[in-house]
């Protein structure tokens, strides 16, 4: 009965063996294979009897071959001792196979000796553990990249897990808050965080998180100097190529100075709509080719159109504009879109009954590519006939006051023809009283001759409070303009000496009205040879610079101050000659009427001067 009993067994034990998924083999002292399961074909390749005639040590990778040979030596030295170690075997194939050997020395046990060495295949596990191995690796780098980009990018980043708690902050965040990494973890960012914009944030953030939706978001976060600053936050939900959700990655911005500047264009607009809807002004939005996208209703009343008939694509507000202002809108036009805008000029619109109206108007180019610009336009016709009824009245009161002034001089002069016509025999005492009557008269001769001048100023002040004198434009050679000043000047006052420096070219031509031109100069040399010491010579230079043409004046005078050089374009200004307390007669407008007429002519005025050092007045034309 034992005897079958041990036999069923050894039966069993062997069936175990032979159909297991794990190899067997004897392994001698020296590495002969005394026994080998048949599962090692399975693992190896080999038939059991074929590996039989194999070294084990033989199919062994060099690489792992010192290693296992140490082990079975150590094994070898101590009996029932047990080891594991995984090596590379080499297939029947060629290929290489993991296996994880169990050596066990029943070298002493009479029933086996041998190294028992169980075989079990392990190339799957390995090659998927080299695969992690290599993804992690590759995760690694991709997660050093990525903070190696965030930290350089411009702005501020974070990510978050899919706790909803953030795992990173790149270095311009933490910059920016002047707080470390291990501080912003987690929630702790939120401390930096306004405390009314902190509820708002975590609750769009949340929902969104939830949600798995982008977010965009405003709040305010203090910057390491204890300022809070806008930002903007932009978060999306993160995924992994497999679609697998693993959280949100941001970015965000510091945006103060760009509310600022749209709180301050939302300010401007509102003003600019109070402007429009004020009906105070006309105002226009206009392309310059014609078309007009917007008008408010002042505008329209001006020229006597309803809103639709302005806005309708077939009208061009160029009908609007006078055939004799063609050239002037024209020049305004390049003005506007070379400068980006247009100083405030008057001028006159056709309205739609064929009637003209004055208006004072300036714009600004609101889209370059577009040339779309702004209009501002202020109907003046009360001005423009409250001035016209002032300079009837003036010329009135000129013709009043000529009429008389002239009858007096015209007796003065009588009254000193008849002293020069009296008889030469009169008694002394006739004579000293003759005499001092003559003296009177001439003396009253002069002052009346200031008069008419004074009386011209007086109408010359509306010319000027108007900003328009009457202008015969034709072109000119302005050499010969200030050669004949200079000569009319230096003839009346034949003791001074005045120098003239001319540019190379004899003609400098220029658009202007020579007389008004000449009027400009003789008052800068009327006044250089007042100021300057009368042994001092006074120049005069005309010079070309670009597209203008400078004349300058220049003496060695008690020159100006800085405040004097500041008002002394003003009307009605004056400043005291040598010699005198107070101003030298006249109203106190030559300059003031010089820079009109020479803003008239589209040029410029100027003076140079400091106390001590004389002074150089000078204005520029267009050349033509």
């Amino acid at each position: 009965m034992s005897l079958e009993v041990s036999t069923h067994s050894d039966r069993r034990f062997r069936a175990l063996i032979e159909h297991g998924t794990d190899a067997i083999a004897l392994l001698a002292p020296d590495g002969t294979v005394t026994y080998a399961s048949p599962s090692i074909e399975r693992i190896l390749g080999y038939p059991p009897q074929e590996f039989m005639t194999i070294n084990g040590f033989a199919v062994i990778h060099p690489g792992d071959l010192p290693s296992l040979a140490h082990t079975f030596q150590h094994l070898l030295a101590i009996p029932g001792l047990v080891a594991t170690q995984q090596v590379r075997s080499r297939h029947k194939d060629g290929t290489w196979r993991w296996v994880e050997a169990t050596l066990t020395n029943l070298v002493h046990n009479p029933d086996v000796q041998a190294v028992v060495t169980n075989l079990h295949d392990i190339t799957g596990r390995k090659q998927a553990e080299e695969k992690l191995k290599a993804l992690a690796e590759q995760t690694e780098e991709s997660e050093q990249r990525f903070r190696l980009l965030a930290d350089g990018a411009p702005v501020m980043i974070w990510t978050s897990g899919i706790d909803k708690l953030c795992t990173y902050f790149n270095a311009p965040w933490l910059a920016f808050t002047g707080r470390t990494l291990e501080q912003e973890l987690g929630n702790g960012w939120t401390e930096g965080v306004h405390p009314a914009d902190t509820q708002r944030c975590l609750d769009v953030y949340t929902s969104s998180f939830d949600a798995r939706k982008p977010f965009s978001m405003d709040y305010r976060l203090r910057r390491w100097d204890g300022q809070y600053r806008w930002i903007v936050d932009n978060g999306i939900p993160f995924s992994t190529p497999d679609g697998t959700f693993t959280g949100y990655i941001g970015s965000c911005i510091d945006i103060t100075e760009r509310r600022r500047l749209e709180q301050q264009l939302q300010y401007s607009e509102r003003k600019l709509r109070t402007l429009v809807e004020s009906n105070i002004l006309g105002v226009v939005v206009a392309d310059v080719d014609g078309q007009i996208y917007e008008i408010n209703d002042r505008a329209a009343q001006m020229v006597g159109y309803s809103k639709d008939e302005l806005l309708a694509e077939t009208f061009n507000w160029q009908r609007l504009v006078p055939p004799d202002s063609y050239e002037t809108q024209a020049q305004a036009t390049k003005t506007l879109l070379s400068t980006g805008a247009l100083p405030p000029f008057e001028g006159e619109y056709l309205r739609k009954d064929g009637s003209r109206v004055p208006v004072l108007a300036a714009g600004t180019l609101l889209d370059q590519e577009r040339r779309l610009a702004l209009g501002v336009i202020l109907d003046i016709s009360e001005r423009i006939e409250a001035e016209r009824r002032k300079q009837e009245f003036l010329s009135m009161v000129s013709h009043e006051l000529r009429t008389p002034l002239t009858s007096i001089m015209g007796l003065i002069e009588l009254a000193l023809m008849q002293i020069d016509l009296r008889p030469r025999s009169l008694p002394p005492e006739a004579e000293g009283l003759l005499g001092q009557i003559e003296k009177t008269l001439k003396r009253a001769d002069g002052q009346v001759e200031i008069e008419p001048r004074l009386v011209e100023e007086l109408l010359e002040v509306t010319r000027l409070e108007m900003r328009k004198f009457e202008l015969s434009l034709h072109p000119e050679n302005l050499v010969t303009i200030v050669q004949e000043i200079v000569a009319n000047q230096q003839q009346a006052a034949r003791t001074r000496q005045i120098e003239l420096v001319l540019p190379p070219d004899e003609l400098v031509p220029v658009i202007a009205d020579a007389g008004r031109v000449g009027q400009v100069l003789t008052n800068y040399l009327a006044n250089a040879l007042k100021y300057a010491p009368v042994d001092q010579v006074v120049s005069v230079r005309l010079a070309v610079e670009a597209s203008s043409a400078r004349v300058s004046v220049c003496d060695q005078g008690p020159g100006l101050t800085p405040e004097q050089q500041s008002r002394v374009w003003e009307r009605f200004y004056q400043v005291a000659a040598p010699g005198h307390q107070g101003p030298d007669g006249g109203l106190g407008l030559g300059l003031a009427i010089a820079r009109a007429i020479v803003e008239q002519h589209q040029g410029q005025v100027g003076v140079q001067s400091a106390p001590g050092q004389g002074s150089t007045f000078w204005f520029t034309l267009p050349l033509s």
